[in-house]
């Protein structure tokens, strides 16, 4: 009968120290709570003036259009899923994919991993809607943020990688693209990895993280041919500025071997000629025609295939409304090719159709014009909001570029270790634009979208103000960058 009685005494020695408690709360009057109030609340910002209260609401704005771009991007894809979009490049590039045994002369012309991309893309997805928007909308959602990991690398502070992180999530055609299957779905992303993966190489200065800069920037020339030019640049130079030179040549030419090796058998064994990213060739036909659309004949083996395609540009008006300037192209070019015979057939062509200063000259400013002022196709859908959106902010391109160039000028001699960035801008740029090798478009323009937003944020972090930067112990020089765990 004591231990119960003693657990009783406990129990209300524990409710009368309770009650007391409640009371003492109680009886606070509301002059104490309006002075504690106060203080809280001078104290707040005198801590906000101490540590910066805008770097606060910076870092959760960026978050803030992170987050909505991304829900966008979901609502976008599955508004209007690409599965609804099977029609012209985008259907040759689902049925190129999902017919894993064919090939035809046009899928051999197209680079290999995105038809691979599709290929795996089908087979997951058995062509459900729901499950094809689900994959695509991861693949939209993760290139901006394999470019923010790219960022981090590249500039002095998370802020200025974060801000850069925002504006890229909503660059509006890196958005609308993400309706239809085109190659540029997947070249974002691998381009943002491709660059980080350049960076991070530059930082960590060994063999393994070299490999795999060479990887990956494979994988991206294997998608779009436009990026191998940027990738010779970054393999380069971060070969040429590091130790280990032999080890890291060996290891990079095993990798290239190992890649690329069978894919210039296989075309070899097709189309006869050695294209391990696609046969281009017809492109290059085509651009150095000075024609409105081409038409092409291939012979192999006795079969036949004829195709017939232009540029959506040379239809378009880049500087409408305000000009009715369109292409002096006409008319088409006839051609005719007998891949059995490997290069004779295309070196007649290229004979054929040979440059001179006068053809190049109109040619080349149609190109620039085409890439950095006309519309994307497909994705400039004025039905579409975010088409609309895309169609209108083709303006801003082009000013951006000169902006980039002058404040280059300006500020050459603050860029000590920052060139290769704008090194590899101007190699894409020139095989893009100056060497006559595909007719432009304005979807082209996509890569230059994301490293122009990027160079002029890099231009900014070396000209800035001290409040755009971040705080000193921050800081990750570019030059020499600090060690940062992956």
């Amino acid at each position: 009968m004591l231990q119960p009685v003693r657990q009783l005494d406990n129990s209300f020695r524990r409710v009368h120290v309770l009650c007391g408690l409640l009371c003492a709360i109680w009886e606070i009057r509301v002059t104490s709570i309006s002075d504690a109030a106060k203080t809280a609340y001078a104290s707040f910002w005198q801590v906000a003036k101490d540590f910066g209260l805008w770097r606060f609401y910076a870092y959760l704005g960026c978050y803030f259009i992170v987050l909505l771009a991304a829900l966008l991007r979901i609502e976008y894809i599955i508004q209007y899923n690409p599965m609804h979009e099977i029609w012209s490049d985008p259907a040759r590039h689902w049925e190129q994919g999902i017919d894993t045994l064919r090939f035809d002369p046009m899928s051999m012309t197209d680079p290999i991993l995105y038809q691979l991309y599709i290929g795996m893309l089908g087979k997951l997805t058995l062509k459900i809607p729901g499950l094809v928007a689900f994959y695509t909308s991861i693949l939209a959602i993760i290139g901006p943020w394999l470019w923010y990991r790219f960022l981090r690398e590249l500039l002095p502070s998370k802020f200025q990688a974060l801000l850069g992180w925002a504006l890229i999530s909503i660059i509006p055609s890196w958005i609308s693209i993400y309706g239809y299957f085109m190659q540029e779905t997947l070249l974002i992303p691998l381009l943002g990895a491709s660059l980080y993966a350049t960076w991070r190489a530059r930082r960590k200065q060994d063999v393994a993280s070299f490999a795999w800069m060479i990887v990956f920037w494979s994988l991206a020339g294997l998608t779009r041919g436009v990026a191998i030019p940027m990738a010779a640049v970054a393999g380069i130079w971060v070969w040429t500025e590091q130790g280990q030179k032999v080890r890291k040549a060996v290891v990079s030419l095993l990798i290239l071997g190992l890649i690329l090796g069978p894919l210039t058998y296989r075309a070899y064994r097709i189309v006869h000629v050695f294209a391990p990213s696609g046969m281009a060739l017809m492109n290059q036909v085509y651009a150095r025609s000075g024609k409105k659309w081409i038409e092409m004949t291939y012979d192999r083996e006795g079969a036949v295939w004829g195709y017939g395609f232009g540029s959506p540009a040379t239809g378009s008006k880049p500087f409408a409304p305000f000009s009715d300037w369109t292409t002096q192209r006409e008319g088409p070019v006839t051609a005719f090719v007998d891949l059995d015979e490997g290069t004779r057939d295309w070196d007649a062509l290229f004979e054929r159709e040979a440059m001179t200063w006068g053809k190049y000259s109109w040619i080349l400013k149609e190109n620039i014009i085409f890439l950095l002022q006309s519309e994307s196709w497909p994705d400039s859908n004025t039905e579409r909001l975010i088409g609309l959106i895309n169609n209108i902010t083709r303006w801003i391109w082009p000013p951006l570029l000169i902006i980039a160039i002058i404040w280059t000028a300006l500020v050459a001699r603050r860029m000590k270790g920052a060139w290769l960035f704008p090194s590899m801008i101007i190699a894409w740029f020139f095989v893009q634009a100056v060497l006559p090798i595909s007719v432009n478009e304005g979807r082209y323009r996509k890569p230059f979208e994301g490293l122009i937003v990027v160079y002029l944020i890099l231009l900014a972090s070396r000209t800035a103000p001290i409040a755009f930067r971040c705080r000193k112990q921050e800081s990750i020089l570019v030059e020499n960058p600090a060690q940062v765990s992956i």
